[in-house]
């Protein structure tokens, strides 16, 4: 090849490659404004802190980081499928994002059991402490791993420091008192009342005010605060306290394939704005639930609270389920490793 047929061949070349360059980068610009239109399932019914302001909240704080490029559409408990299914629809891209809990997913995800909605009572004993575990410590890896296994992404916990308490249509002052209880429950909670003589089952929030009206149940247990936010107190004015535990952990889970497709800038801002709407949401519940105790003369509602030894009589029968835990996956028993060793650091067993 001549010098001049050289040169005319190395200026087509800068030439097409100066046009694939253009081409491409055309295209990543324009991948780079997409707009990616989510659809988040929480199990929150309307009225609640989530729906009506920290969900809410962390959709607009989603769609402003992202200039609009990622835009949520919040649903409510039941809109756009049955709170069982969760998992199924987001592993099956029919919903994007979901505010829940693994407590209802055990069967499905075994790790799922880890999270402190899934395990028995009166385990973890503060907010920083959950913190610790699920943010910093193995256990989000561990329940990342189960969950990618069924097409969901683990987004992260979000913990806060209410107890999970119970409510009763009767007085009950202790363990004895729990034979014969029909409370809504669920996870290794509800199998731990059960081992103690009561007669839990699972109920969606949406229908529990109306069991216990009509007497299907005679109690319930969730975050303390929604006994004033779903009036419970006017069908099960017998509160007990301090619970089954000191902190709470849902959760926020997409589905694997509305997060493998956004670009990692958008990935980087959900990882911050559930930081966010974690320390959001916790603190509105903390507030709520303190404002709720010091009317409950208000709502016609007793007190009752049960002494150390009854809280000591719920853990141990938890505890005999830790086994059963460990051999659901080798997640399970490296998470139930991680536990008994943070129980034992916190002088919470011998």
């Amino acid at each position: 090849m001549t010098g001049k047929n050289m040169r005319r061949a190395v200026a087509f070349l800068v030439l097409t490659l100066s046009m694939l360059f253009t081409l491409f980068g055309a295209a990543g610009a324009e991948a780079s404004q997409q707009v990616f239109k989510w659809r988040m399932q929480s199990v929150d019914p309307p009225g609640m802190v989530g729906p009506e302001i920290t969900q809410k909240a962390f959709c607009d704080r989603v769609r402003e980081m992202s200039g609009g490029r990622l835009d949520i559409t919040l649903y409510t408990a039941g809109q756009l499928t049955p709170t069982k299914e969760i998992v199924e629809s987001l592993g099956a891209g029919t919903i994007d994002i979901s505010y829940t809990t693994g407590a209802y997913y055990t069967g499905i995800v075994p790790e799922a059991a880890l999270e402190q909605a899934g395990l028995p009572p009166l385990i973890l004993d503060s907010f920083r402490d959950a913190v610790n575990l699920y943010w910093y410590g193995e256990l989000g890896d561990i329940l990342r791993e189960g969950y990618a296994k069924e097409g969901v992404y683990y987004l992260g916990a979000v913990p806060w420091e209410v107890p999970i308490t119970f409510w009763s249509k009767e007085p009950m002052y202790g363990v004895d008192d729990l034979k014969g209880y029909k409370p809504r429950s669920f996870g290794y909670t509800a199998k731990t009342l059960a081992k103690l003589g009561a007669s839990p089952a699972f109920l969606p929030h949406e229908e529990v005010y109306l069991s216990l009206a009509q007497g299907i149940i005679n109690g319930s247990m969730t975050d303390g605060s929604y006994y004033e936010r779903m009036k419970y107190y006017e069908v099960a004015p017998y509160y007990i306290v301090p619970g089954l535990s000191n902190v709470q952990e849902m959760c926020l889970l997409v589905s694997m394939k509305s997060w493998e497709a956004l670009p990692d800038d958008l990935k980087a801002i959900l990882r911050e704005a559930h930081i966010h709407f974690s320390l959001d949401h916790g603190q509105h519940l903390v507030n709520a639930y303190n404002s709720m105790m010091a009317r409950m003369d208000e709502l016609k509602a007793t007190v009752i609270v049960w002494p150390e030894e009854e809280q000591k009589k719920i853990r141990q029968a938890g505890l005999e389920f830790f086994p059963e835990i460990a051999a659901k996956s080798p997640g399970c028993a490296r998470g139930v490793e991680i536990l008994m060793r943070y129980l034992k650091e916190k002088k919470l067993v011998d």
